[in-house]
């Protein structure tokens, strides 16, 4: 709150309508799928792909949900 004791707004998010929200939700369900799979199958034990993996899917979960960018 500012000194005249009204809320400050610090930013604003463009919200994906419901439609592209859905779309993007399903997107994001099919790359989690193909990429656990893909981890689980060929049993990568380089740390440095699991981590660039998770980096990727943090990037397309903030994609799908602008919400979270502080996450």
């Amino acid at each position: 709150m500012n000194n005249s004791g009204t809320p400050e707004v610090l930013a604003v998010v463009p919200l994906p309508s419901p439609v592209e929200r859905r779309r993007r939700e399903n997107m994001l369900a099919r790359l989690l799928v193909i990429t656990l799979e893909m981890l689980l199958s060929e049993g990568h034990t380089d740390l440095a792909t699991k981590i660039e993996t998770a980096k990727d899917m943090i990037r397309e979960l903030k994609h799908v949900y602008p919400e979270t960018m502080n996450v």
